[in-house]
């Protein structure tokens, strides 16, 4: 498996690098990159119909959305960042609970990316146990159950506690380890990037050296349901997350009514 998305890599490289060399590109571009190819593939729709494209995200774009939709609108997080390698990234999280405060992280694969109109969801494999960088209690009976907890999972269930841990707090939710992360409430209020959703959607993923690249297409119905007057994509639907704060997500932490 390794090696294909290796294979794929490689051959979808030269899709991007003249987007920018550096991988270090502004958020300003990325969006110019998503509407030029929205309109050259709806300027050929007849022949486009399976078209696809490469559209690279920065780790620091990552970051940056991380803590827009996420760390901004879940209390007890004080910080959640990723560093991206070729196959794999590496998840650091820093929570504020109860009169805790831990510092932890953890090796994860990414199994699956669904981001269109009807779903938006990432799946990551847990790879590694967590590491407990940093834990302060305000008492030293809480610190020893943790303590004891962490190592109650590691040394007898032979599994690691942090897929309980994100279910509790309503962030994800596990099965084995596999952990489902599914982000439409964080999106769902924000009518520009479900807009673009309806125009362009990301069927999967692949890590890559402090990028993420997403395999992107064209929703051609949606486009093809236009007239010829309107505009195929304008800057009205722009995402918020390119300009200014979105307003905090009042059920972020609630119990979740989806399935």
């Amino acid at each position: 498996m390794q090696q294909i998305q290796h294979s794929v890599g490689a051959k979808n490289a030269g899709a991007y690098n003249n987007f920018d060399d550096d991988s270090k590109f502004s958020v300003s571009e990325v969006w110019s990159y998503v509407t030029g190819k929205v309109k050259s593939v709806y300027s050929k729709a007849a022949n486009s119909i399976d078209d696809e494209f490469s559209l690279p995200v920065s780790q620091d774009q990552v970051n940056s959305a991380l803590k827009k939709f996420v760390t901004d609108n879940v209390s007890q997080i004080l910080e959640i960042k990723v560093e991206l390698h070729d196959d794999w990234f590496r998840l650091f999280c820093t929570v504020e609970v109860s009169g805790i405060y831990a510092e932890v992280a953890s090796n994860f694969g990414l199994v699956h990316v669904q981001v269109d109109r009807d779903v938006q969801r990432l799946v990551f494999a847990q790879q590694t146990n967590t590491d407990v960088l940093k834990l302060r209690c305000d008492s030293f009976l809480k610190r020893s159950g943790i303590k004891f907890v962490i190592w109650f999972y590691h040394s007898v269930l032979k599994k690691d506690p942090l897929g309980f841990i994100l279910s509790k707090i309503n962030i994800a939710r596990p099965k084995d380890n596999i952990i489902y992360l599914d982000i439409n409430r964080w999106l769902k209020r924000n009518t520009k990037i479900i807009s673009t959703l309806h125009k362009v959607q990301v069927n999967y993923g692949l890590v890559e050296e402090e990028q993420l690249l997403l395999k992107t297409k064209v929703n051609i119905r949606d486009l093809l349901a236009k007239t010829n007057e309107d505009d195929i994509i304008t800057p009205d639907d722009e995402p918020e997350l390119l300009k200014g704060p979105t307003n905090p997500i009042g059920d972020a932490i609630s119990p979740s009514q989806e399935d």
